[in-house]
């Protein structure tokens, strides 16, 4: 499978490096993810153009962002789905505007992933949406804290000695 991946690629960016994860982890299923930067683009027909021009076609899209990136993906012709996070649920649906929009990808999109469960829930209460598409996905690795875990014996052991 050949998918487009849109998302904010600016340098050195929790965006970037979420895109580059996800990206990584499509490629090591086998399949190939271009990604491009959603400030490459201006609108969604801009994206539909370069879906048509590529050599190869393109079987699906992703986009992180409901509205930055979802937007761009609203007639590309492909099945798509969205990442969506914080800046979605907790300033972008503040914008009456982008709220709409936001709830237009959410209709078109096969499936939407929020990386947490309040995510997911915000969603159901702010937008029109059928919540049975989203799924929740950690975006990171969760740890607990263990009551036996000695900073000492860890240094020690990594072959960093220090008194203190």
């Amino acid at each position: 499978m050949r998918l487009l991946f849109l998302a904010c690629l600016s340098p050195k960016t929790g965006n970037c490096t979420t895109a580059e994860r996800i990206r990584d982890h499509i490629e090591s299923a086998g399949h190939v993810c271009v990604l491009r930067d959603t400030r490459d683009f201006s609108s969604a027909s801009e994206v539909t153009l370069l879906m048509s021009q590529d050599q190869e076609p393109f079987n699906a899209a992703l986009a992180i962002h409901l509205f930055k990136g979802g937007r761009l993906l609203l007639d590309v012709g492909v099945p798509f789905g969205v990442v969506f996070g914080g800046t979605d649920i907790n300033e972008d649906i503040k914008d009456e505007h982008k709220r709409s929009v936001m709830e237009e990808v959410l209709h078109r999109a096969r499936f939407a992933v929020a990386f947490t469960e309040e995510m997911k829930q915000k969603a159901q209460a702010y937008l029109d949406c059928d919540i049975t598409k989203i799924y929740v996905q950690a975006q990171g690795i969760e740890t607990r804290v263990s009551s036996d875990f000695s900073w000492k014996d860890f240094l020690r052991t990594s072959g960093i000695y220090h008194d203190k």
